[in-house]
């Protein structure tokens, strides 16, 4: 019975990282495309093209992921009766800040323009920079789910001592 409900468990975390984190990489995929490609049209340099593929990414991806937790956090706002302000924001981003930080600082500036740029050379622009985006994606992800996970964990402890009161 408790294999079960470890399993069970999983598939819920998991399905949760797929919503939370699942549009962005559509949005985040487009974003490398056409990062890379207009770096590649307007250099020719392939180096360069995959630090365009990672900045685009980047764009797509944390596009969404800021829009969706700002509106995340001013409706729990709302719904407690007050009004997302300037510490609510700076909240929302010491968060975003802690989850994606450290991950996105190695990401961006060694990890996803390297993958893309030997995928690239290896399996062309598109399919190159697919590939490297996917090896990059699996090494960003540990430490960011990781940080998500504990987040959650502390907000799970605080809304119970709360509900205790």
């Amino acid at each position: 019975m408790r294999v079960k409900s470890k399993a069970l468990d999983w598939r819920i975390r998991a399905g949760e990282w797929i919503r939370r984190y699942g549009l962005a990489e559509v949005f985040g995929l487009a974003g490398a495309l056409t990062g890379a490609w207009l770096v590649r049209v307007a250099t020719g340099d392939a180096v360069a093209s995959a630090y365009g593929g990672a900045l685009g990414e980047n764009v797509g991806y944390y596009g969404v992921i800021i829009t969706r937790e700002i509106a995340a956090d001013a409706r729990a706002c709302r719904a407690a009766g007050g009004r997302y302000g300037v510490r609510s924001a700076a909240q929302t981003a010491r968060n975003l800040l802690l989850e994606f930080g450290v991950a996105e600082l190695l990401d961006t500036a060694v990890i996803r323009p390297l993958a893309m740029g030997i995928g690239a050379r290896f399996l062309g622009d598109a399919w190159g920079v697919v590939a490297g985006k996917v090896a990059a994606d699996i090494a960003f992800y540990v430490p960011v789910i990781a940080v998500y996970e504990m987040r959650r964990s502390r907000e799970r402890r605080r809304a119970e001592t709360i509900g205790s009161d």
